[in-house]
C-alpha cells in the first residue's frame, strides 16, 4: 500500500526506557550536585523540574518528565549563583551519560519486539529530549545498535520536541515521506512533535509518565507498551477499526 507505514519513530524514556526507575535517581544527583550541601536549594531544584516528593516521581509534562537539557537549564539557572549555563549544561549531560538506563522490558524481551517491527521490513529511529551521546549509550547497552536506523537526541536537531524537526530528520534520512512514519511516545511533546512534522498516525503508550485521559486527546491510539505496536500495525494496515 503506498500510504501504508515504513517506518516507526520511538521516543526512548517511558517507551522502552524505564522512566522512573532511570531518570528519578538521576535528577536528584543532578540536584544535589547543582546545591552543593544546600538542603533547601536542592529542594526549590526538583520542585521546579517538575519533582512531586509525595508519590517520589516527576509530574506529566513537567521539565524534567518531557523537556531536555537546554529547558532544565533556563528554569535552574536563576537558582544558581554559582554556576554558569555552559557549566550546569556539562553537570547535567555528564549525569545523563552515566545514569544506569533500566529497561521497560527484559533485554532479550525488549530486542524480540524491535527484531519483529523490524522483520516487517521497517525503517525504524529514536528521537529523545535526552542528549544524543546518553541515547546512543542506552541503545548500546540494551543491544539494539542493529535495531535503528537513526538515533536522534535534543542536540541533534535544531528544534528538538515538541516541534517537529526529530520526525522530518528521520524521515529525511530514511527517504520516507513523513506520512507514512508511525510516532510513538509516552507524552505530549512526542505526539506534538509527530503532528508538527507531519506523521501519519500517532501513538500514545501508558508504560512511560502520561495517563490514558492524557494521551487519549492527543494520540491517534493508545496501547499499553510497544509490545502491542505489531497487533496495532496489522489492524491498521487491514482498515480495522483500532479501540483508542
Amino acid at each position: 500500500m503506498a500510504n501504508s507505514i515504513a517506518a516507526v519513530l520511538f521516543d526512548k524514556d517511558g517507551v522502552f526506557v524505564d522512566f522512573e526507575k532511570t531518570w528519578t535517581p538521576a535528577l536528584k544527583a543532578i540536584a544535589a550536585d547543582a546545591a552543593d550541601g544546600d538542603a533547601d536549594l536542592e529542594t526549590r531544584l526538583l520542585d521546579v523540574a517538575g519533582f512531586d516528593p509525595g508519590a517520589d516521581t516527576f509530574l506529566p509534562g513537567s521539565i524534567w518528565a518531557a523537556g531536555h537539557t537546554d529547558d532544565l537549564v533556563e528554569v535552574w539557572m536563576p537558582l544558581l549563583d554559582a554556576m554558569t549555563p555552559a557549566g550546569l549544561v556539562e553537570t547535567v549531560n555528564t549525569h545523563c551519560l552515566r545514569a544506569a538506563s533500566h529497561p521497560v522490558f527484559p533485554r532479550e524481551q525488549g530486542q524480540r519486539i524491535f527484531s519483529g517491527l523490524k522483520q516487517l521490513d521497517l525503517a525504524l529511529g529514536v528521537a529523545t529530549n535526552d542528549a544524543a551521546a546518553s541515547a546512543h549509550a542506552t541503545v548500546s547497552a540494551f543491544g539494539l545498535d542493529d535495531m535503528f536506523d537513526l538515533v536522534l537526541g535534543y542536540d541533534s536537531v535544531a528544534n528538538p520536541k515538541p516541534a517537529g524537526d526529530p520526525l522530518l530528520a528521520f524521515a529525511g534520512h530514511t527517504g520516507i515521506e513523513p506520512h507514512r512514519v508511525m510516532m510513538v511516545g509516552d507524552n505530549a511533546h512526542d505526539m506534538q512533535c509527530g503532528r508538527a512534522g507531519g506523521a501519519g498516525v500517532c501513538v500514545g503508550v501508558l508504560s512511560g509518565n502520561s495517563t490514558r485521559d492524557q494521551l487519549v486527546p492527543l494520540a491517534d491510539h493508545v496501547i499499553d507498551d510497544i509490545s502491542h505496536l505489531q497487533t496495532l500495525l496489522a489492524s491498521l494496515e487491514h482498515g480495522a477499526q483500532v479501540e483508542r
